[in-house]
Formats: C-alpha cells, structure tokens, sequence
C-alpha cells in the first residue's frame, strides 16, 4: 500500500483536527444546555449561582446609566475584584440591557475556546500524542466545576481563559505572548500575579521584555483601582483576604480542599466531580515535565499553597482554585499515557483511551448531578437576596439606605444605597455605628453573623437590634428561610424596620419558605 503524499497526509490531519475541534465545542455546548434546562425547571426564573454575581451587575448596570464604576452612585470605591469582567459585562449591557444572558453566554463560549486550546497546546507540547491531547481538552471542556463556573455569571471562565490562551503560548515557544495573557488575567484575579511571578521566574527568555510588559499592565490595573476607588488593589481584596502564614489551619486546609478538587474529600459535603484516579495522575504527569515546563506543575500543585498566605478557604464550590483545572488536566493525561505505556507496551494509545474511557464517564455522568446542584444554587438567590432586594424595593422610598450582608442581589433588585456590613463597598464598621452612621430604613442580614448586637425580645419571640446612640431599633418584619440550601451562607435571612427606640413592635411579619 502507497503512503499518502505530504500534502494529502496534512490535509488529513487539518481535517481531523477540525473534527475535534467542533466535537469539543460541542460537548460544551450540550452540557450548558443540560446546566440550562435543570436551572429553568429549578429555579423559575433565570439568574446566577452566587450572589457575588449580581455585584458586577450592578457595578456594569450603573457604568452604562452614568453613574461611573461604583456600586453606590457617587460612592467611588474599587469594589469589583475584576475590572476588566466588569467592563465587558458593562459592554454587554449597553446592548441587551440584561446581565443574565449576556453573561451566561460569554461564560460558555469562553469554556469553549479553553478546552480547544488545550487540546492545540498538548498537541504542540507532543505533535504526536493526538489521543493524550485530546484526553486533556475533553477533562477540561467537560469538568462539572468549570461548565458550573461558566454559568455562574463570574469572572472564572473569563479568567480561564486568559489562562488557556498564556497556556497555549507557552507551549508554542511564545513566551512574551504567554506573560502578556497571564499579566493581562490578573485585571480578572488579582491572585493571577503568581502565575505572572512563576512565569518570569521560571523562564529566563527575554526576561528583560517580559517583565516590562507585564509590569506595565499589572501597573495599569494598580493605577486603575487607584483612580476608581482609592485603592490600588481592589477593596474586596482587602475585605477577603488576610495575610498570614498558619500552615496548620490554613495551608494544610487549601492543600485538603484542593485535594477533594481531584477526588479526595475529607468533608461529607465535598463533591466528588473529578475522579480519585487523576491525582496520582497529576502527580506522575508533574514528575514527568517538571524538567521541561517546571511552570505546569508548579502552578498546578503550588497555587494553593499561596493562596493560603492570603486565605482560609477556596470559597464556594472551590471557586478560587479552579485555575488549577486545566494544568492539573494536563498533568494528569501526560501522566496516563505513561501509565497506559506500561500497562499495555504494543498498543498503548489503546490502553490510554480505554483508561481515559472509564474517567471520562464518572466525569460525565457527574455533570448531570452538577446541574442539579446548579440549578438549585440559583433558585436559592433568586428565593432569597433576589426575593428580599425586590421587597425592599417595594417598602423603602428611592432615596433610602438599606443594611446587608449580602450586596448583589439585594443592591441589584432593590436600586437602593446599600450600606455594606462586610465591608466589600462601604467602609468597615461595627455595626451598631453603621446603623447610627448611615441610618438605614432597613437591615437585610443572616442574623447569627451579628449575634453579638442582637437582643433577645421574649414577648414577640424575636431579635432586636439597636443602633450606636439607642435612639432607635431595627425589629424584624420580613424573612426568608429555604428548606434546601446548597449555596447560601445560612438557611434563613431575616429583613428588620427602622424604628425610634420606644415605637410599638411591627403588626405584622412574616417568614416565607421556600
């Protein structure tokens, strides 16, 4: 048999790589659909998985309206963590006039573009490891945690894909294209100035160019935080994170709930959504390339370690070291096909497409218990912060304070001044100054969080709170409670009245559950 000439054998393979191409993305696409059809069935109406969302919302929603980049308007403060999501959701806006959708779908088609350019990096890592490659784009397209990220209405998909993008050109040799995507990113996460500071430290080429780009865009962003906020990192950075180093208590943490991100819980609630076998996976993948691309593996294992000199915790659904996936995945099917070369030494793209086979079914068959889960978070914002934001709008007047804990929701369907308890876009304050400071008409608050303030009235079986000088007090005339939670901090969120300090108790409340 005559092998093909070189050009018909290129014309093949471009083939070929098309197909794959258009079959990643649309393994993206049918799992969004499913994500899409659990959430209408769950939760009624369209919204997101976290309340976190709604803050870029309403940041984008007052930038298109002429209120500038804050949350309050005529409040400046830099209370996006990522400006430039911010912007494009604000972009966005301007032309569909609804955040939900327009950020569902560039979540999407960013999850999309990650999964193929992992595929087009591991080709390029290994021209002839198409099967690996393709094992890699498949465990990324499809994890259950990054098709739940690009739902969410977060910056994470827009992040991933800075990273995928930095990813790529690192693989093809283009290491100032791969620090510009990766110093690009951090104007996503701040906490992507490790992967910059990994990347410079770990390739020497061109060392001198890169860190000028990379300091000039990283500046960019400081000097941008400065103009909007006052601030040059943004203030929810420094609301959230604390620097310190417990090796304990917070080290040993990150490193356990980035172990349960691979298969290995060590809580009851942990999902399970990557299989246990891609650990060992991971690790042998990282031995394996460490001496070539030193960056992968110190990304993929090392992040959560600095992270933990900044946080506790991964935050919910592990959402702050979700950009480990795609090195981790990397890792793991370089890993694998060592693994499938022992295991079987004649066939062995056989083997590793057998052993991919069975992960990617657990894998698979996982997303559709992701998309339960999913449409339950958003039908959980939608009962509670939307449900009382769009009550709060009803009983306060348009020039009205309201007092939460949770600002997204309620400051996005409300269109009231949010006065911030956890600091995020107003300052700092205990509260009993807050409420004497700002004046409140109401307090939207998970109350054990302010226990401490709260008075226990046994005649009406409820809590009160005062304000710094008790000349008034905040009674409870409203709440919400669900009956399954799977993403709110507490089951219950209780809506309270300012009124003077002798006034009667409200005549009526109640609590609605859901």
């Amino acid at each position: 048999m005559r092998a093909l000439p070189a050009k018909s054998r290129r014309r093949s393979g471009s083939r070929s790589r098309t197909r794959y191409l258009l079959f990643l993305a649309g393994l993206v696409l049918a799992s969004a659909a499913l994500f899409l059809v659990r959430e209408k069935e769950v939760a009624r109406f369209w919204g997101f998985a976290l309340d976190d969302s709604w803050i870029h919302a309403t940041i984008a929603r007052n930038l298109v309206e002429g209120h500038g980049f804050t949350f309050n308007p005529g409040e400046h403060v830099a209370g996006s963590t990522a400006p430039l999501y911010t912007l494009l959701l604000a972009a966005l806006y301007a032309v569909f006039h609804d955040p939900i959708w327009p950020a569902k779908i560039l979540g999407v088609l960013c999850q999309c573009a990650s999964g193929i350019l992992i595929y087009l990096a591991m080709l390029r890592l290994d021209p002839k490891g198409a099967v690996k490659a393709l094992v890699a784009a498949i465990l990324v397209a499809i994890s259950p945690a990054l098709l739940w990220a690009s739902l969410s209405g977060m910056e994470i998909p827009v992040y991933l894909l800075f990273v995928c993008l930095g990813i790529f050109f690192y693989a093809n040799e283009s290491r100032l294209a791969a620090t510009l995507s990766w110093a690009a990113g951090v104007w996503v996460r701040p906490d992507g100035l490790f992967l910059v500071a990994l990347d410079l430290v770990t390739t020497r080429r061109d060392l001198g160019r890169r860190l000028l780009a990379a300091a000039a865009i990283v500046g960019l962003f400081l000097g941008f935080n400065l103009a909007t906020g006052g601030t040059m990192l943004p203030q929810t950075v420094g609301a959230k994170a604390h620097l310190g180093f417990s090796p304990v208590d917070r080290t040993w943490n990150l490193l356990r709930e980035w172990g349960a991100l691979w298969g290995v819980p060590y809580r009851l609630e942990d999902e399970l959504e990557h299989p246990f076998v891609l650990l060992p996976a991971l690790l042998i993948g990282a031995a394996l390339m460490f001496r070539r691309r030193p960056l992968l593996a110190l990304y993929a294992i090392g992040f959560p370690i600095a992270l933990s000199l900044f946080r506790d915790q991964a935050g919910s659904a592990k959402r702050y070291i979700l950009y480990v996936v795609p090195f981790g995945m990397m890792l793991a099917a370089t890993g694998l096909e060592r693994v499938s070369a022992l295991v079987s030494r004649a066939r062995p793209e056989r083997a590793l497409a057998v052993i991919a086979a069975a992960i990617l079914i657990w894998q698979g068959v996982y997303v559709t218990h992701k998309a339960s889960l999913y449409a339950l978070n958003v039908q959980n914002i939608n009962f509670m912060q939307r449900r009382l934001g769009e009550m709060a709008a009803v009983v306060t007047k348009p020039e009205d304070r309201i007092a939460v804990n949770d600002i997204g929701a309620i400051g996005y369907f409300s269109r009231r001044r949010v006065v911030d308890l956890m600091g995020l876009v107003t300052p700092l304050e205990p509260l009993p100054r807050a409420l004497s400071l700002h004046r409140p008409a109401l307090m939207i608050i998970f109350v054990d969080w302010f226990k401490d303030f709260a008075v226990y009235d046994s005649t009406q079986d409820t809590f009160t709170f005062y304000d710094a000088d008790s000349t008034h007090k905040y009674m409870v005339v409203a709440g919400v409670e669900l009956s399954v939670n799977t993403i709110c901090a507490r089951d219950q969120m209780l809506m309270f009245r300012r009124l003077d300090r002798d006034a009667p108790p409200p005549s009526q409340r109640f609590l609605r559950r859901y």
